[in-house]
């Protein structure tokens, strides 16, 4: 085990902050005066959960108990005119130790400045601190500037995503709750068209910097948006439309890409439906032109927001309110072509206004070569690795 001081020191700056919040001694949302408020808040998680394994030979058990604790400040120092936003996360990982006679890849894409630190690592225990947002946004009138690690709202998809350069959560994240964030400089104009102009630094894997454009008007009272930039090295060019029927919504993106030569194209096509007071559902078809058509192999991703292996994609999700207090949800992600399905469904119970017990459960099904209920090949042959069920409960608490 190796730790450096400035990974100690990171990591009481973070208890130290967490002490300030809890206490009090920040305050409430403040008025300090000249129109300038300051606000803050966090949430502390803690999970537990068992995940059973699909592999043969990659690691030495197949059943995991996992224990995992989620400590997040958050603060904003605003202006009518300017507001400077910060969000500071550290996760205490308890699993026990599950060795493997070969290093696996580690397929998480990088940011452009490093925004993650490992503060401790020991056999079963492992601290990792995050910065998860830092920026500074100027108005003036119908122009903003937004500069740092920011949320990069691009595209309609909302189950899937067809352009950004921003890391996304895999499937089987436990608790998505804050979007990913990248580092950008951003500028918005609300006039009778709005323009976004966004430009994100290279990250260590890339050879050239991106950029998003985004031009978004209203046509028969449908939201309309061409959109082109560069994503990961690819050149990008694309059109979004989104608008009610009836008492749904409709949403529509497609993108084409090019790199090395080559042509991709990603597509998605959403409907949102609010049933009753107490049911909802959203469903997504989705084409992703970065995967195979089956075949699949254990390797990195061609294209970093893409984390597919497949091409057609289908997915649904509902929202139940049982009680009040007690609300059920389903999201079910489907391969079409092997077929195989992830699905997740969870209970989320309210204690209070700022305390909630979940109960959850990820399965996969599908047969041994398919993406979710199957095995990937991995180097050297005879391994195989394939997504995990898992069962968990979790509380939250946000201050």
């Amino acid at each position: 085990m190796a730790v450096s001081k400035s990974y100690f020191q990171l990591f009481f700056l973070h208890l130290a902050l967490l002490i300030l919040m809890l206490s009090g001694a920040l305050g409430p949302a403040t008025a300090l005066g000249g129109n300038w408020n300051y606000e803050k808040g966090g949430s502390i998680k803690t999970f537990f959960g068992v995940r059973d394994l699909n592999q043969r030979n990659v690691f030495e058990r197949n059943r995991i108990l996992f224990n995992e604790e989620r400590f997040r400040v958050q603060g904003a120092l605003t202006h009518p005119n300017f507001r400077l936003e910060f969000a500071d996360e550290a996760f205490v990982f308890v699993e026990r130790d599950n060795p493997s006679p070969l290093p696996l890849p580690d397929f998480t894409p990088t940011s452009a400045w490093k925004a993650r630190w490992t503060l401790l690592e020991r056999k079963d225990v492992s601290i990792v601190g995050r910065l998860d947002r830092f920026f500074a946004q100027f108005q003036l009138g119908d122009v903003q500037w937004i500069i740092g690690k920011q949320v990069i709202a691009t595209g309609v998809g909302q189950i899937f995503t067809a352009v950004s350069q921003v890391q996304r959560y895999m499937f089987d994240f436990i608790d998505p709750e804050f979007p990913k964030t990248e580092d950008a400089v951003s500028f918005i104009w609300s006039g009778p068209l709005q323009l976004e102009a966004r430009f994100l630094p290279k990250v260590a894997e890339q050879k050239e910097q991106n950029f998003h454009i985004r031009v978004k008007g209203n046509k028969s009272n449908f939201d309309v948006a061409l959109t082109s930039g560069r994503s990961d090295d690819k050149f990008y060019l694309g059109l979004e439309s989104a608008g009610n029927i009836g008492d749904g919504l409709i949403r529509s993106e497609l993108v084409g890409y090019q790199a090395l030569e080559k042509k991709y194209l990603q597509g998605l096509l959403g409907f949102d439906y609010v049933f009753s007071p107490k049911w909802s559902g959203k469903l997504e078809l989705f084409y992703n032109g970065f995967g195979r058509n089956q075949n699949y192999v254990f390797e990195n991703f061609l294209h970093r927001t893409a984390p597919f292996r497949g091409q057609w994609y289908g997915a649904l999700l509902l929202s139940w309110e049982i009680h009040p207090l007690l609300k059920a949800h389903w999201l079910s992600v489907v391969n079409l072509q092997d077929p195989s399905t992830l699905t997740h469904l969870y209970f989320n119970y309210s204690l209070s206004h700022n305390l909630d017990v979940l109960v959850g459960q990820f399965f996969n099904a599908g047969n041994e070569k398919s993406e979710f209920g199957g095995r990937l090949l991995v180097s050297p042959p005879n391994f195989e690795l394939g997504a995990p069920n898992i069962t968990y409960a979790a509380v939250r608490w946000y201050y």
